[in-house]
C-alpha cells in the first residue's frame, strides 16, 4: 500500500506534470502545424524570390506570447475549480512552477533544435539564414551563431510564462488587477531585447524605448532576467496564496 503522506505531499508536483502533459497533448496539432508551415514556407517562396530570412524565427518568437497566454489562462479560470476540487493554493502554486519549468524548457529546447535544423536546410539549399534585428538583418554564418541566438529561448519562454502567470493571478485577485500589465509587459519586452538583441514587435515608440537594451552585455542581461523571473514568480505566488475564491465563480 502506498504511503498516503508521501502521495499527498507529492501530488502538487504530479499535478504540475499532468498540466504539462495535457497541455502539450491539447496543443500538439498547432505546434506541429507551426513546424510544418515554417519548413514548407521557404521552399514555396523560393520558387518566386530569394530566401533571405528565417521562417522559423516568427513562430519561435510568437511562442513566447503563446507561453504567456498559457500561464495566464491556466491560472485565471482554473483557480476556483482546483480549490473546489480540494487542491490547496500552495499546491496550485507549486504545480504552476512545475508547469512553467517543463513548458518553457520543452518549447525552448524544441525551438533551439528547429533553429539548428533550419540552418542545416538553408545551407543545403544555399539560402541566406538570418533574422530581423532592428534596421538590418542578422545573418547566421554558422551553427555556433545560431546557437548563440537561440540558446536563450528557454529562459525567455520562462520569463514570458512568469509574466503571464502574474497578470492572470492579479486579474483574478482584483477587479483592476489587469492593470499590472503596465509594468509587466514593458519589463518583459525590454529584457527580451537585452537577451536576444532583436527588435521587439510593436509601435515605433516602443521599439525606440527598448533600444538601450541592445547595449547590455550578456552578464547584465542574464542577471536582470533571472532576477525578474524570481521576483515575478514570488509575487505571483504571494498573490495566489492571498486570493479569496469568488462565490460566483466557484
Amino acid at each position: 500500500m502506498p504511503d498516503r503522506n508521501v502521495t499527498l505531499g507529492n501530488r502538487r508536483y504530479g499535478f504540475g506534470v499532468s498540466l504539462f502533459t495535457e497541455g502539450m497533448r491539447y496543443f500538439a496539432f498547432w505546434i506541429v502545424a507551426a513546424i510544418v508551415l515554417a519548413a514548407l514556407a521557404p521552399i514555396v517562396v523560393a520558387q518566386f524570390r530569394s530566401i533571405e530570412i528565417s521562417a522559423w524565427y516568427f513562430p519561435a518568437h510568437a511562442g513566447k506570447f503563446f507561453t504567456a497566454v498559457i500561464a495566464g489562462v491556466f491560472l485565471f479560470p482554473m483557480l476556483p475549480v482546483c480549490i473546489a476540487a480540494g487542491l490547496t493554493r500552495r499546491e496550485l502554486a507549486t504545480a504552476m512552477k512545475v508547469l512553467g519549468l517543463l513548458w518553457s524548457g520543452a518549447l525552448g529546447a524544441l525551438a533551439v533544435a528547429l533553429f539548428l535544423a533550419e540552418h542545416a536546410m538553408y545551407r543545403a539549399f544555399g539560402w541566406t539564414h538570418a533574422i530581423e534585428q532592428g534596421p538590418v538583418d542578422r545573418p547566421f554564418e554558422s551553427f555556433g551563431a545560431v546557437l548563440e541566438h537561440s540558446a536563450w529561448l528557454p529562459l525567455t519562454y520562462l520569463l514570458y510564462f512568469v509574466g503571464g502567470a502574474l497578470i492572470g493571478v492579479a486579474s483574478y485577485r482584483w477587479d483592476l488587477g489587469w492593470l499590472i500589465i503596465v509594468p509587466v509587459v514593458p519589463t518583459v519586452l525590454f529584457l527580451q531585447s537585452a537577451i536576444d538583441r532583436t527588435e521587439v514587435w510593436g509601435p515605433d515608440w516602443f521599439k525606440r524605448a527598448t533600444e538601450p537594451a541592445y547595449e547590455w552585455g550578456v552578464a547584465p542581461a542574464l542577471i536582470a532576467t533571472v532576477a525578474a523571473i524570481v521576483v515575478g514568480a514570488w509575487a505571483a505566488r504571494r498573490i495566489l496564496l492571498d486570493t479569496p475564491i469568488r462565490a460566483k465563480q466557484a
